[in-house]
């Protein structure tokens, strides 16, 4: 039956995007290597596909689908020959690549396709290639004997013509009339689609959880609660990593002060540990348990082995274990800590509620309730799929470096910029977390109401990204009005840059985005920030708070008409007011913690700020990715938690360390440590402390 061709070019993208990162330099093209431009790729896709074909039916790993392609001169019609020993089958492929997804089965492809077939029945290999003749060898027993497949594959829509079927059936009725042998098998746009995708989803995770002192939970629902050693835990993560917490509303959140007294109790008095935790719980696809006493099952222990699992709480635990195992394993062996596994049956919905009720004791924020939604985990698939991009969905997963992918936070804010009516900038400003609201009219419903495009989500977020980085130059200039519109009209400003320079054009693939929106935002954006400082200064009736203008739908609404329309219209900007002289400030960390702008526990990153210290630290931190992570916890003085040793520092006070434990020879004396720690959105400590200047500067004005 023929698929809808709905999606089709956007199926087209992806499945090229990973026929290429899937067969690059696997299959055989030493013959059609001296082709250039559309006449290798044309001739790479086809064999590709006929190896993706190849894997979707057998079930074979990528590098025995690609062993199997004969296409070139000479292969007789068939673009694979599969002989499976195992299955006792052979699968005989054309494949019929389109760029457009319109490609078709006709009556010629047809009589090829049955042609190469009778070659090989009357064993007429030196009509093939070398390589087709080889695998036509052995794949005759089974077209003989036992069965054999022709595989149509079409990047396309359509079924095989009607005299391209005839072709098909009267080879059937040929080579089945002493018994059924010979079948037929028509893989689609869409077939090959999904296979891409099935490639690219994790394998389910398998482990054997043995339990002491257990029982089994009655009911209709198969559960087992029990204690589990601490030595077993770390070797989960130590194997599966943060793929353990695959179906948590988050990951682990790195270094915090909890964090670290957990790993701490696990050191100094691990008897103890499982009476000062709560333990974690697991679910699963399905489970089976092995008993080791038939008579008195719970008088020994048993061992769950368990598919599918997924951490859904305890996370942190789970993460401190690995931490304090790796540090002091003889100490913390001595541990054990409660086990919950529930047996989901693949039900996906429980599961998400599982999740949900298990962390309902814990710091959950709505966000992390948003991270198991079906929207995001699409558009991390097809990001993944298409542009070869990360999509970091939870909170506590490492934060993808710029250029391969982006945050859902990140995702929210460019998506909110986005949108046509300024009011999501105008909450946005107001807070973040009004990103997450849900219902009619709530934030996240509207920006995520239909699944973005990877060509939008990435488009998105690297204008938003140009555009701050843009009005951050803008934040520490010498006019505080202008500063405070810089910082605090950031959002609105990116919402005038999207609506000018290209938002309807954002979905469409021979827009050129870069030349014609992200080269002209540096130039554009001081233009946006000088005639919106001018209008909210000059506006008749009381004069509003800088800050409160951009926190406002109905003022940001006003701005954003006013401002488009100057532009359209050609109007000039507004002459820049007199620079005024800056005020001595406070230091930057009694700042931060006396307004608590930061939360307890918040990542911070390590940034080198020139090339020198760049060139100095790479190598060191790559050593070991927790030397450049940290967390912040609001104390006057050490407000800097590394995740190396898991001690405080002030933030000169750590980098210099860094510096001297890397053995930079070179480096400076002093250092502003708090420029150089990052938040996820991109401001430094020294970055947020400027913003609180700002507001209180504007309150002078």
């Amino acid at each position: 039956m023929a698929t809808s061709g709905a999606d089709t070019p956007r199926q087209v993208t992806q499945v090229r995007e990973q026929l290429h990162e899937t067969f690059d330099g696997v299959i055989e093209d030493s013959d059609i290597a001296h082709f250039r431009g559309g006449n290798y790729e044309q001739r790479f896709l086809s064999r590709a596909l006929a190896a993706l074909a190849v894997r979707r039916v057998a079930k074979c790993s990528v590098a025995e689908a690609a062993r199997f392609v004969t296409d070139g001169i000479a292969d007789q019609g068939l673009d694979a020959i599969a002989p499976l020993p195992e299955s006792g089958q052979a699968l005989l492929v054309q494949a019929k690549w389109s760029d457009k997804g319109t490609a078709t089965f006709d009556v010629d492809a047809a009589k090829a396709m049955v042609d190469g077939l009778n070659r090989i029945e009357n064993e007429l290999y030196d009509q093939f290639n070398q390589r087709a003749g080889a695998l036509a060898l052995e794949a005759r027993p089974f077209i003989v004997n036992e069965r054999a497949t022709l595989v149509i594959a079409l990047m396309g829509t359509v079924e095989p013509s009607p005299p391209a079927r005839e072709v098909l059936d009267n080879a059937l009725d040929e080579f089945n009339k002493h018994g059924a042998r010979l079948s037929v098998e028509v893989l689609y746009a869409a077939d090959f689609h999904d296979q891409i995708h099935a490639d690219l989803r994790p394998e389910p995770i398998c482990l054997d959880v043995r339990l002491d002192d257990w029982y089994q939970q009655k009911g209709p629902l198969e559960a087992y609660q029990g204690t589990v050693s601490a030595e077993s835990v770390a070797e989960w993560y130590e194997t599966h990593g943060t793929s353990l917490f695959e179906q948590n509303l988050r990951a682990p959140l790195g270094t915090t002060v909890t964090n670290a007294e957990i790993g701490q109790t696990l050191t100094s008095d691990p008897t103890k540990f499982w009476h000062l935790n709560n333990g974690i719980t697991m679910i699963c696809d399905s489970l089976t348990a092995r008993h080791e006493s038939a008579k008195a099952p719970r008088s020994r222990p048993t061992t769950l082995a368990v598919t599918g699992a997924s951490i859904v709480n305890g996370a942190q635990t789970v993460r401190a274990v690995a931490r304090a195992m790796h540090d002091d394993g003889e100490a913390a062996a001595h541990a054990t800590l409660s086990i919950k596994v529930i047996n989901t049956h693949e039900d996906r919905d429980f599961g998400v509620q599982v999740s949900q009720a298990a962390n309902r004791q814990n710091a959950i924020e709505q966000r992390d309730h948003i991270a198991l939604e079906p929207v995001h985990q699409a558009i991390k698939a097809n990001l993944r799929a298409e542009l070869r991009k990360q999509y970091v969905i939870k909170r506590g997963e490492p934060v993808a470096a710029p250029e391969t992918g982006c945050s859902l936070d990140e995702l929210a804010l460019a998506l909110a910029c986005l949108h046509p009516d300024a009011e999501q900038a105008a909450r946005a400003a107001s807070s973040t977390e009004n990103l997450w609201e849900q219902g009619p009219k709530g934030s996240h419903t509207l920006l995520f109401k239909r699944e973005p495009s990877p060509q939008k989500v990435w488009r998105s977020v690297l204008t938003l990204r140009a555009a701050r980085s843009a009005v951050y130059e803008l934040g520490s200039g010498q006019n505080s009005r202008e500063a405070a519109t810089a910082e605090h009209g950031g959002f609105l400003v990116t919402h005038l840059l999207f609506q000018h320079l290209g938002a309807t054009s954002i979905d469409d693939p021979d827009f050129d985005w870069d030349s014609e929106v992200l080269e002209k935002i540096p130039a554009l954006a001081p233009d946006l920030v000088r005639r919106l400082t001018h209008l909210i200064v000059t506006r008749p009736g009381p004069r509003p708070q800088i800050r409160t203008a951009f926190q406002t739908a109905e003022t940001c609404r006003e701005l954003a008409k006013h401002v488009l329309g100057d532009l359209a219209d050609g109007v000039a900007v507004p002459a820049p007011p007199a620079k005024e002289r800056k005020p001595r400030r406070p230091n930057t960390v009694p700042l931060l913690v006396d307004r608590r702008v930061i939360k307890d526990g918040a990542p911070l990153w390590y940034k080198a700020l020139n090339e020198p210290e760049r060139d100095a630290m790479e190598e060191w931190l790559v050593e070991d990715h927790r030397r450049g992570q940290a967390t912040w916890v609001n104390h006057r003085t050490k407000p800097i938690l590394w995740a190396y040793d898991e001690q405080q520092y002030s933030p000169s006070g750590l980098v210099s360390k860094m510096w001297g434990d890397a053995d930079w020879d070179e480096r400076p004396v002093a250092n502003q440590g708090t420029a150089r720690w990052f938040q996820p959105d991109g401001l430094s400590l020294w970055d947020l402390a400027q913003r609180i200047h700002s507001e209180e500067a504007e309150d002078e004005v």
